[in-house]
């Protein structure tokens, strides 16, 4: 949390603590893909087929 108030504030990070953001910012992103695909999933599994609502 203080690097992301140091980057708001202006201050320039130093290449390990921009690296540790960039990393941390991926990991974050993936586990909110997973979580996505999962809901997709799970949405799947209890919607009716549109082909049997005939």
């Amino acid at each position: 949390m203080l690097m992301c108030k140091q980057e708001e504030a202006g201050i320039q990070l130093n290449v390990e603590q921009a690296d540790w953001r960039d990393d941390t910012d991926d990991v974050s992103d993936d586990q909110e893909l997973e979580a996505h695909y999962m809901y997709m999933a799970k949405l799947q599994q209890v919607s009716p087929d549109v082909d049997d609502s005939g």
